[in-house]
């Protein structure tokens, strides 16, 4: 006799496993109630046959990817649904949460990655939405942020966390809650961080920023229902504002890194965090007892010092420098307070605007080689410029550039001369002498910009001269 005929509920739920590879994901939760209902299964005892049936899952996945089926993505997305409509069910339940990340989310994040990221990202969000519904957001930051942490710590060449980092990890810790439920031979602490060496810098990274918008999101709307969701609002608020602080000064080590490391941080980190300064310009966060601020000037100084070191290395530095500027201005053209963040940033006394160095890399990215560095360039320009616009009381963009013009006599160099020149020649210094002195600085810096969108074409060794003539 077989196991399935001994025992009628293994025959249900050997049926209920099979039928997922054929049930659409979004049919799953009402087949599921289905079953509980009417043979009398608890969703507990689903929800274990489901880690036991794991194992299964990702031998099919394997195959399936060597012989290109189109049946495995499918089958994944239904029991990862299955799995979230159960733990849904049984409500803020600690030690299922652990055993389905131990057991079955971070496995499979680690099998998905190389195979399908659209998956593991719809897995990740399947999961958040029951951690927000749940308000379980203490297991993911005691598990899951400190794991993906440590991996790309590791991987700067970190053997612990940082002094002020607010999760701690060190090189020989392994994942809180383990010791209580990852009991079987293969997911040993040893083999679990062994696994967690296959997982690539770019997608601990993305993980990292998938859990910080999550939770983002859940503090966003967790206050406007009820006290209980206030509550969860505010704890969420807490674990995004504790991991906003570890993310940012963990770019800023990242920047220095080798092109991988300034990849992530350009492209995965920086975007969601300065998007989280859009709203708030300043954040206070308890780290080991003390409230700190973390404003967006104060890091902003930092990253700025990083680009100015980039600036003289390489090609691929200077352009990921060039990237930085650009997400900045782009970012805190969108703020929500206008003149009052441009106030705030001067009173925190620092403004990239009033730095030499800032405008003589702008205009040195104006005739880069590098096509994209230019389009970076006139980008950050034209941004900075709306900026100044909106404020409408910021006076450094003319004192710089007046500056910078009381100069150009004795301080061209010989192919700025050249340059100068020749510009003169094709009747810029003209155009330039022919405007009415009557017109703004802003009104000045759109002629400035008609004028780079035609000697773009002619020679971009002629621009620096129409910055000269132009610009003050």
């Amino acid at each position: 006799m077989s196991d399935t005929e001994a025992n009628p509920i293994a025959s249900h739920v050997a049926s209920l496993w099979d039928s997922l590879r054929q049930v659409p994901p979004a049919a799953v939760p009402a087949m599921l109630d289905c079953i509980i209902s009417s043979v009398g299964l608890s969703s507990s005892s689903l929800f274990n046959s489901l880690i036991d049936a794991f194992p299964n899952l990702t031998k099919d996945i394997m195959q399936g990817n060597e012989n290109n089926s189109l049946e495995q993505p499918n089958y994944a997305r239904s029991f990862v649904a299955a799995a979230c409509h159960l733990l849904k069910k049984s409500g803020a339940n600690f030690d299922a949460m652990q055993s389905f990340i131990w057991k079955i989310l971070v496995p499979l994040m680690k099998l998905l990655h190389a195979h399908d990221c659209e998956i593991l990202d719809e897995t990740a969000d399947s999961f958040f939405e029951v951690v927000a519904e749940t308000n379980t957001w203490g297991i993911v930051e005691a598990t899951m942020v400190p794991f993906f942490l440590r991996l790309v710590g590791l991987s700067t060449g970190l053997f612990q966390s940082e002094e002020l980092a607010i999760y701690g990890w060190s090189n020989c810790s392994v994942f809180q809650g383990i010791d209580d439920h990852l009991t079987d031979a293969d997911m040993n602490k040893v083999s679990m961080t062994s696994q967690s060496g296959s997982f690539p810098l770019h997608i601990s990274c993305h993980i990292l920023s998938l859990i910080f918008n999550s939770v983002m999101q859940s503090q966003c709307t967790g206050g406007k229902a009820s006290d209980s969701s206030l509550t969860i609002g505010s704890y969420a608020e807490t674990i995004a504002e504790n991991l906003l602080w570890d993310l940012c000064n963990m770019t800023v080590r990242m920047l220095s890194q080798s092109i991988e490391h300034r990849s992530c941080a350009v492209k995965i980190f920086l975007p969601n965090i300065f998007k989280a300064f859009v709203s708030h310009r300043a954040f206070k966060i308890s780290v080991r007892g003390q409230t700190r601020m973390l404003s967006r000037t104060h890091l902003f100084k930092k990253i700025w010092a990083c680009c100015k070191t980039l600036f003289s290395l390489g090609i691929s530095e200077r352009r990921d420098s060039y990237s930085v500027l650009s997400l900045y201005f782009t970012t805190l053209s969108c703020t929500d307070g206008g003149e009052d963040d441009d106030a705030g940033d001067r009173e925190e006394g620092f403004d990239i605007r009033t730095e030499k160095e800032f405008w003589d890399e702008i205009k040195n990215g104006l005739v880069d080689k590098d096509g994209l560095v230019r389009k970076q360039s006139i980008h950050i320009l034209k941004t900075t410029l709306r900026l100044n616009e909106a404020s409408q009381c910021y006076s450094g963009v003319s004192e710089m550039t007046s500056s910078s013009k009381s100069s150009l006599p004795n301080g061209l160099t010989k192919k700025g001369r050249w340059a100068d020149m020749e510009a003169k020649s094709l009747g810029i210094g003209n155009i330039c002498d022919s405007l009415d002195p009557s017109l703004n600085s802003q009104q000045k810096w759109v002629a400035f910009f008609l004028l780079y969108e035609m000697l773009e074409e002619y020679g971009t060794h002629l621009v620096e001269a129409a910055w000269n003539h132009q610009v003050g």
